[in-house]
């Protein structure tokens, strides 16, 4: 009898598989799922190239801890068939030159995390219109509960740093200090007209209800984020799309189709920028400092796909003069070692830690997946459920 397939699962700290489901079980029949604890990246130099492996099980630890399965190209044993992720982006790799070197199908979870993602993206649509993130930091941290504290920031026009006070201790156990920007106070003495200057720190407060949006990246992630902001909000939607248009009918939503990106056309009446974008050579810097010349003055930046879509010099400097509005960022350039505090300690940037498809209901869902295209590709000889090379 044949031994089972091995597929290499590492992991320090965390196990995020869901070892538990029926379909584990089934599987675990067929395929030898090896727990592999991470060290450090010599021991598993030394352990790759012999182990045997058919499959590797691509975690977030891997990346944490290892940096990455990219940096262990020159390990992987002739053995090795198929990687799998277990989320959607896979620009970490060359998937081309994994085949076509390794013969290695990389696969991901395809359309099943888009609905997560999508949910995320509207929550920062809402944050850079409504500002929710200055109110919350305001209500919490500087008017300590006050609900009337919080109104004498409306109608305000200038913002001032701040200096913070002391921070937890960062990963070298040492303390540091940081300066944030904040609205300042409005001049409340000489009256304030709020119907002629809804703002704080000189940022407008406003509903994206009936504003018009422009998507870039209309995947499954980049429709259903259309579909909730058109049906949602009553949002004018328009997208832009390698492969060219999609139909309304298949859409269900009323959306339109913007050819080229280098036309002021497409920029020019957009109320709030959503970026849905894998990294690639071509999505590199696409919000630029000549795309936000195009755009119209206090538009709003939103990114859910990559760090790397968007140039984060050009970004700050807009948001500084009031090009830009507000943002809402769940991904950034650096997430690997420290994201720029320029950008996270300012009062008008939503930031998130890259939790687009952190959600429960998704943590079994993505295991099921994974599961499938293991057995795709080492029990029935396939290509896998949702290849991406």
């Amino acid at each position: 009898m044949s031994s089972k397939p091995k597929v290499l699962i590492p992991y320090k700290l965390q196990w995020d598989v869901s070892d538990h489901i029926p379909e584990w079980e089934q599987l675990s029949q067929h395929v030898d799922f090896v727990r592999y604890r991470m060290t450090d990246a010599e021991a598993f130099e030394q352990f790759l190239p012999t182990s045997g492996i058919e499959g590797l099980w691509v975690t977030d630890e891997l990346f944490s801890c290892l940096g990455g399965p990219t940096k262990f190209w020159d390990y992987y044993p002739s053995t090795l068939k198929v990687m799998v992720v277990p989320w959607v982006g896979c620009d970490f790799i060359d998937g081309r030159r994994l085949r076509e070197e390794k013969g290695v199908i990389l696969c991901n979870i395809g359309p099943n995390a888009g609905s997560s993602v999508a949910d995320l993206a509207v929550h920062l649509v809402l944050s850079c219109f409504r500002m929710t993130t200055f109110w919350e930091h305001c209500f919490r941290f500087v008017a300590s509960g006050n609900v009337n504290d919080t109104r004498k920031y409306l109608g305000s026009k200038e913002s001032e740093w701040w200096d913070s006070q002391e921070e937890p201790c960062n990963r070298n156990a040492t303390v540091s200090r940081a300066c944030f920007q904040f609205p300042a106070m409005a001049d409340i003495a000489n009256g304030v007209n709020l119907s002629q200057n809804f703002k704080v720190g000189g940022k407008l407060v406003d509903t994206p209800s009936g504003k018009t949006s422009l998507i870039l990246g209309f995947g499954s992630i980049g429709q259903s984020i259309g579909k909730r902001l058109s049906l949602g909000f009553d949002m004018r939607v328009k997208y832009s799309k390698r492969s060219g248009p999609v139909s309304e009918k298949l859409l269900g939503y009323s959306a339109e189709f913007c050819p080229d990106l280098a036309s002021p056309k497409t920029w020019h009446d957009v109320d709030v920028v959503v970026l849905s974008l894998p990294g690639s050579p071509h999505t590199d810097n696409l919000i630029n400092e000549q795309v936000l010349d195009m755009c119209k003055d206090g538009v709003r930046i939103v990114n859910v796909g990559r760090g790397s879509c968007v140039d984060e010099d050009a970004l700050l400097k807009a948001l500084e003069s009031g090009k830009v509005n507000s943002c809402g960022l769940d991904v950034f350039k650096n997430e690997t070692t420290q994201v720029r505090q320029d950008l996270l300690m300012r009062f008008d940037v939503t930031a998130l830690p890259h939790i687009g498809s952190t959600v429960a209901s998704l943590m079994e869902r993505q295991t099921v997946i994974t599961l499938q295209n293991i057995e795709s590709v080492l029990v029935n000889g396939g290509t896998g459920v949702f290849p991406v090379n």
